[in-house]
C-alpha cells in the first residue's frame, strides 16, 4: 500500500531471503520523507521531554493502521544515561513512519519525539531525537538517490553502496550499531547466491559450502529458517491429506505430530475463524454484484456509488475490516490481485482480533520480522498456511 522505491538493497536482497520485514520497511519501502529538525539542542531536548503536538500542543488520534496497536522496538540507555542505538530504535521509529500517507511528516515526527519523552531521560531523549533526524535525513537521502537511478545494480555493489550512505549519515560506529547484524546476513545470503551460482562446483562440495555458510548464522536466524522449513513442510502436508479427504480430526494429528497439541488447537482454531470469514466475504461479495448490476446505480456519481458501497461492507464488517477489504477490492480493480479471496482476519496483512493469537506479542501495525512460532502459525507470517 505504500509506494515501493528501489532504495538501497532492500528488493535485491529480498529475493535472497536475507532481510527481514522491518528492513523492507527501511530500504525498499520508503514513505515520503519525513521534515527533519536541526541538530540536537536544548530545545529538542525539551521537545523530547513533551507530547506537545506540531500545532496546538495535542496530537490528533491515532491514524487507522496505528490505532489499538501496540508500539515496536524500544530504546536502550547506558550505565550512564546516554542512548545506546541499536536496531530497536531504529523499529520504533519505523512503527510510526509506516504511517507516512495517512498523516503529515510533522506529525508523524511529533509522535515519535513525544514516545520518545514518554520512554527516556535526557541526556538520551535529546540523543534519541538526534538519531531519528538522522535516520530521516538518511531514508529522504536514499529515496531521492533512489529515484534518480543511482543505485548501482550489481548485488555486491549495491550492498557496499549501503553501506557507504549509513556511514555517511550515522558515523561508522553507529552504523555498525544499528546495521551491523543486517549487513552480515546481507553478506552471508550473497555468499549463499555465488556458491549457488557456481557451476564449478560438485554437488558435494555446494552443499559443504552452504552448511557452513549456515553455521555462520546467528542461532536466531537458523531457528527461524528451521521454523520456516517445518511451517511449509507442514503446509504441503495438510494440503495433501485435504486433497485426499482428511477429516479435521486427521490434520488436527498431523499438526499434533509436528507442533505439538497447543499449535494444532490453535491452528485448528484459525481453520474456523478462516471458514468462517470467508462465508462473510462471499455472501458480501454477491450481494456486491447484484448491487453493481442495479440499473439505478449507473447515473449516480462515483462518490455517490461508492458511499452505497460503503454502507455494504458496513453491514458485514467492522472497520478494520472494511480497510483491507477495500484494499482488495482496489488491487483486483487494477489487476494486481486477479480474483485471489482476501486473507481472514489473523492472515498475513488482514485486520481483526486474530491477528493477535497469530502474531507473537499481540497486534501489530507491522508484520512480525521473523516466522511466528508454530502454535502461532502455519503460513510463516501469521496466516495458516491450508
Amino acid at each position: 500500500m505504500r509506494r515501493a522505491l528501489l532504495a538501497l538493497a532492500g528488493i535485491a536482497l529480498v529475493a535472497l531471503g536475507a532481510v527481514s520485514l522491518a528492513t523492507l520497511r527501511r530500504q525498499a519501502v520508503l514513505p515520503p520523507p519525513v521534515a527533519s529538525a536541526p541538530p540536537v539542542q536544548v530545545a529538542a531536548r525539551e521537545e523530547a521531554r513533551s507530547s506537545a503536538g506540531p500545532r496546538d500542543g495535542v496530537l490528533p488520534p491515532p491514524p487507522p493502521s496505528l490505532a489499538d496497536t501496540t508500539p515496536d522496538g524500544d530504546l536502550a540507555v547506558d550505565a550512564n544515561g546516554h542512548l545506546a542505538p541499536n536496531p530497536a530504535a531504529l523499529r520504533l521509529f519505523d512503527y510510526y513512519l509506516a504511517a507516512a500517507g495517512e498523516e503529515p511528516p510533522d506529525v508523524i515526527r511529533a509522535r515519535i519525539v513525544a514516545e520518545i519523552g514518554r520512554r527516556v531521560d535526557e541526556p538520551a531523549a535529546g540523543e534519541a531525537v538526534a538519531l531519528l533526524d538522522r535516520y530521516l535525513a538518511y531514508r529522504a537521502e536514499a529515496e531521492r538517490l533512489a529515484t534518480e537511478g543511482a543505485a548501482p545494480a550489481d548485488l555486491e555493489r549495491r550492498l557496499q553502496w549501503v553501506r557507504e550512505l549509513r556511514r555517511r549519515h550515522f558515523g561508522a560506529d553507529t552504523a555498525a550499531a544499528l546495521f551491523g547484524e543486517e549487513e552480515r546476513l546481507a553478506e552471508n545470503a550473497l555468499a549463499r547466491r555465488r556458491v549457488a551460482s557456481d557451476p564449478a562446483l560438485a554437488p558435494e562440495e555446494r552443499e559443504r559450502r552452504m552448511e557452513a555458510l549456515e553455521a555462520e548464522l546467528p542461532e536466531s536466524v537458523r531457528e527461524s529458517r528451521r521454523l520456516a522449513r517445518a511451517i511449509a513442510d507442514s503446509k504441503r502436508e495438510v494440503d495433501a491429506l485435504r486433497a485426499r479427504g482428511a477429516s479435521d480430526a486427521e490434520v488436527w494429528a498431523a499438526r499434533e505430530r509436528r507442533f505439538g497439541p497447543e499449535a494444532a488447537d490453535r491452528l485448528a482454531a484459525l481453520d474456523v475463524r478462516r471458514a468462517g470469514w470467508q462465508r462473510r466475504l462471499d455472501a458480501y461479495r454477491a450481494e456486491r454484484d447484484a448491487l453493481l448490476r442495479d440499473p439505478e446505480l449507473a447515473p449516480l456519481a462515483p462518490a455517490e456509488r461508492e458511499a452505497r458501497l460503503e454502507a455494504l461492507r458496513a453491514v458485514h464488517f467492522t472497520p478494520e475490516e472494511r480497510l483491507r477489504v477495500r484494499a482488495l477490492e482496489e488491487a483486483q480493480s487494477s489487476g494486481a490481485a486477479g480474483t485471489a479471496a482476501a486473507p481472514a482476519p489473523g492472515a498475513a496483512g488482514a485486520p481483526g482480533p486474530d491477528t493477535a493469537a497469530a502474531s507473537p506479542g499481540g497486534v501489530s501495525a507491522s508484520p512480525p520480522d521473523v516466522a511466528p512460532p508454530a502454535a502461532a502459525a502455519e503460513g510463516g507470517t501469521g496466516q495458516p498456511g491450508e
